[in-house]
């Protein structure tokens, strides 16, 4: 009777302790959203705010530094939209150099939301690599920071 009362015990340990231990868990990655972001990306300190949505359409309105103030960058159904005090401009968004910020991030959140769509996206806790950004995630999906060997992307609610 001690046996089967002792080994029903650590049945109702194992059941009821150890899926506490396991990591945090997190929501599924927040896809659209509208962020203020502060980067530090090649060398260069920027910030602003991003409005992404899972359809690819993205705007990028830049604040600092002060000669980019004002810089708003779009991207929408395969074009690229640029404004800056009341000049604009549309091009294929193939013509934005790859290397550059909006261009790296437009293409981290498209892979973000493939990899989701598909199932491949494994957050372990809040964490996860897409090509060669490491994400990093709140406990309600929404991004906190994109980070490469180019920089580091911090939003902001």
């Amino acid at each position: 009777m001690t046996k089967s009362l002792k080994a029903l015990c650590v049945l109702f340990f194992s059941l009821f302790m150890l899926p506490g231990c396991a990591g945090a868990k997190h929501a599924e990655l927040v896809t659209d959203f509208t962020a203020d972001f502060n980067a530090d990306y090649r060398g260069q300190k920027l910030s602003g705010s991003l409005t992404y949505n899972r359809q690819g359409r993205m705007n990028l309105h830049l604040s600092s530094p002060e000669t980019l103030n004002g810089l708003s960058v779009g991207y929408s159904d395969g074009e690229l939209h640029l404004s800056k005090d009341g000049l604009q401009c549309t091009a294929d968004e193939a013509y934005l150099p790859s290397p550059s910020l909006p261009a790296e991030l437009k293409n981290v959140l498209d892979a973000i939301c493939r990899e989701q769509e598909n199932g491949r996206l494994s957050l372990s806790d809040g964490k996860a690599e897409i090509g060669s950004w490491e994400l990093v995630s709140d406990e309600k999906g929404y991004l906190v920071s994109l980070e490469n060997s180019s920089g580091k992307i911090e939003f902001e609610d």
